[in-house]
């Protein structure tokens, strides 16, 4: 009865082996294109609008995103069958706010924020050979996040213009407006996937990954990113 697992075992191992004899130390630079979520972005937007509440204005959202398209750029050494270290630079999902503060006077502006967030990271991958170039990986590292937020403004707000002596007139006027800012920090990142080597010249990959403590309040929320991508990379 213990026949058949004893040459199961015969077989992973054989197959091992043949993954290790096959396999040859390479570099290798790649780009990948994907989706990704932007978890908790649009929850501390909110928060962030609720703020500016007071008893002389209303605030409100109209609408938020965190989700979207992405991509990246990476690189890497891959110096043994099950050990890899690798860089990447990787533009997330845009996340868009739109709000509106109005006072009891007349006067309101609407707000429409576009957050873009780039990510500079470095990992340590752990690979798990299968067979014919097809492996398991696991990788953990962390790296730089750097936001840019633009902003357009429009709206009415009153203005005083003199109309007599000692006397002034309140007219509510057509405004509008831009804004920049930019932001950086640190953030942790890991992540899982497989990968398909073809004769050691190219490699096909699908991956999930995860960033914790990317963006900041002052950038209207900080939240992580999740993002699936599918990546090509070229050996060298």
């Amino acid at each position: 009865m213990k026949r058949p697992n004893v040459l199961l075992a015969v077989f992973f191992l054989v197959a091992c082996a043949q993954t290790q004899a096959d396999f040859y130390s390479h570099k290798y630079g790649g780009i990948g294109y994907g989706n990704t979520e932007l978890q908790g972005f649009c929850n501390g937007a909110a928060v962030f609008v609720r703020n500016l509440n007071s008893s002389g204005q209303t605030a409100s959202a109209s609408a938020c995103g965190e989700k979207g398209d992405s991509w990246k750029i990476y690189t890497g050494w891959r110096w043994t069958p099950y050990m890899a270290v690798e860089a990447s630079y990787q533009q997330l999902a845009k996340a868009d706010l739109d709000f509106r503060i109005d006072a009891t006077n007349g006067e309101f502006l609407q707000f429409e924020d576009r957050i873009k967030t780039h990510l500079l990271n470095a990992f340590i991958v752990g690979h798990c050979p299968l067979f014919e170039g097809l492996s398991l990986f696991g990788k953990l590292g962390g790296g730089l996040w750097s936001a840019e937020l633009s902003e357009r403004q429009s709206g009415q707000l009153l203005f005083a213009y003199p109309v007599a002596e000692d006397e002034v007139e309140t007219r509510l006027e057509e405004v509008s407006g831009k804004a920049y800012d930019s932001d950086n920090g640190f953030h942790w990142g890991y992540g899982f996937g497989i990968d398909y080597r073809y004769r050691n010249k190219w490699t096909l990959r699908a991956e999930w990954e995860s960033f914790t403590e990317v963006g900041s309040d002052s950038f209207r929320s900080d939240f992580d990113a999740q993002s699936a991508t599918l990546g090509w990379s070229m050996h060298f």
